[in-house]
């Protein structure tokens, strides 16, 4: 009797995966607080460093530095067998419902066990997969909206979720049937890495292997950074260089391709020093060319007249020990804008104030 119950449930699961079409109409706002931080009409949202090990920061703290609230608080949410990562969400709504203009909740859902342990031959994924739909369900109930990053960047080698298209579609498709039907305002972010591979084709560092499908996705997304090559130099970002690579990716996704709105979940440029003698790196560049070039490269008038449809960027607002892919030589990144160095803080104010009364003098 078990084992029929079981069969009957994935017969259930696999056909609202390839059979049910998922209604994608979504509000146009994105669920977004026009009253809250917006430079050129592309909101600005952030990724707090809540409890990391150095310098953890909160929303709040970072508020204290803006001339608006945030408009979106980015999350990252450990998925496990079980699901009961889940249970992080509840201190972190708190946080979040204690902002003001009740930003939108970004979370990036990572199933650290790889996707294999989402399979849809096992029971553990209906439950998985409810237990998920019912935790965004509460969310907006509490009139907060989510956008869900499940499995983000998996275009890359550095997630043990990456570099799997088939697989990751597959886990993709079940949990936006499931989650869109349980919790109508939780948008489905899908967000590789920027390119980096040889073409938008490629299975590493390409885009299109693991794009799901049109009815499964309501926001296209990208996680952006500049870290000055692939040694992670202290360098300028070079001009242009944030909308060429947007705009490849907004051609493919946006209006003009697959018609998402577009948005940067997280991005920076950090300042990177070596661990050993807390020295800079080489490059060259200062602190404050490498970060204000970059939030004035991403919210320029030009960027949003050259791609409309991008709706809003979050800065990851983190310092962190690293290593790059394919490096043995660990590093200190600061990729924080407004509470690390002040000269950059003040500036970035400074730049975001003036934006701001620009826009109301026009």
């Amino acid at each position: 009797m078990r084992v029929e119950v079981l069969f009957l449930e994935v017969l259930l699961l696999l056909s609202a995966i390839y059979t049910t079409g998922v209604d994608a109409n979504r509000s146009p706002s994105l669920g977004l607080n026009s009253s809250n931080l917006q430079l050129n009409g592309i909101a600005f949202g952030a990724i707090p460093a809540f409890k990391e090990r150095y310098y953890p920061n909160t929303p709040s703290q970072i508020n204290a530095k803006l001339p608006r609230p945030i408009s979106i608080m980015g999350d990252y949410v450990e998925l496990d067998r079980n699901a009961e990562g889940l249970r992080k969400i509840d201190w972190h709504l708190d946080t979040l419902l204690k902002l003001p203009g009740k930003p939108v909740y970004q979370i990036a859902l990572m199933p650290n066990h790889g996707l294999l342990s989402v399979s849809p031959f096992v029971r553990i994924l209906i439950s998985q997969i409810n237990r998920i739909a019912a935790k965004m369900a509460e969310i907006n109930r509490n009139n907060v909206t989510v956008w869900l990053r499940f499995g983000h960047e998996m275009n890359g080698q550095w997630y043990n979720w990456g570099m799997n298209p088939w697989l990751f579609k597959d886990k993709w498709r079940a949990l936006s049937v499931a989650v869109r039907r349980a919790a109508p305002d939780t948008y489905m972010m899908w967000a590789p890495n920027a390119r980096f591979g040889d073409s938008v084709d490629s299975t590493k560092g390409g885009y299109t292997q693991y794009w799901p499908g049109s009815d499964y996705v309501d926001i296209a997304a990208l996680s952006f950074y500049h870290f000055g090559g692939t040694r992670r130099r202290n360098l300028i970002p070079r001009e242009n260089l944030a909308l060429e690579k947007i705009q490849e990716f907004s051609k493919l996704y946006g209006s003009q391709g697959e018609g998402k709105p577009i948005v940067l979940a997280e991005t920076s440029a950090p300042f990177t020093r070596l661990i050993s003698t807390k020295q800079p790196e080489r490059g060259g560049a200062s602190e404050r060319d490498i970060k204000i070039t970059w939030l004035k490269q991403l919210f320029s008038q030009n960027m949003k007249r050259s791609v409309p449809d991008l709706k809003a960027i979050s800065w990851f607002e983190i310092i962190k020990s690293e290593t790059a892919p394919g490096r043995s030589d660990a590093k200190s990144e600061d990729f924080r804008l407004l509470l690390g160095n002040r000269g950059v803080s003040e500036e970035a104010q400074e730049y975001m104030q003036q934006t701001i009364s620009n826009d109301k003098d026009e």
